[in-house]
C-alpha cells in the first residue's frame, strides 16, 4: 500500500514540474516576443521574394495575445499565440488586407533567438518563409 502512495505521490510531483517547466517556457516565449519590435527581413512565397511589401512596417508583439502592425498609416491589429511546445507561432489579423494578411497563419519556428525568428508555413498550396528580426 505504501508503495502505491509512493509512485502515486511521485507521479503528482512529475506532473507538476512537468506543468512548472511548461509555464517557464511559455513566460520565455512572451517575454522573448513582447520586448522590441519586429521587423521583416525576408518573406518568400513560393521562391518569390516580397520582403519589400513588408518594409513599411513593425510589429509589435503584446503579453496580452494582440499584435499589431506599424506602419505611418493606422495600425493593422490582430491577435497571436506562441506554441512553445508545438514550436509554433500563430498570427491573425482578421481584416488586413495584402502583404499583412499573408502572415495569417501557423507558423512552424524552424530556426530562433531572442532576436530573430526563421519560420515556415504553407497556406491554399502557397509555402511561404518568414524571417523575423528584433529592432
Amino acid at each position: 500500500m505504501r508503495s502505491i502512495l509512493a509512485i502515486f505521490g511521485l507521479a503528482l510531483t512529475l506532473t507538476g514540474c512537468a506543468k512548472t517547466i511548461e509555464k517557464k517556457a511559455e513566460d520565455a516565449v512572451l517575454e522573448a516576443m513582447t520586448t522590441g519590435q519586429w521587423y521583416v527581413v525576408e518573406f518568400r512565397e513560393n521562391g518569390n521574394d516580397i520582403t519589400t511589401s513588408f518594409s513599411p512596417y513593425s510589429f509589435q508583439f503584446y503579453r496580452d495575445g494582440s499584435i499589431s502592425a506599424l506602419s505611418t498609416a493606422p495600425a493593422v491589429n490582430g491577435i497571436w499565440f506562441g506554441d512553445p511546445n508545438a514550436r509554433t507561432i500563430t498570427t491573425n489579423f482578421r481584416s488586413a488586407t495584402e502583404p499583412i494578411s499573408k502572415m495569417n497563419a501557423v507558423w512552424a519556428i524552424k530556426d530562433n533567438s531572442w532576436d530573430y525568428v526563421k519560420a515556415e508555413t504553407t497556406v491554399d498550396n502557397n509555402f511561404r518563409f518568414l524571417y523575423l528580426k528584433k529592432k
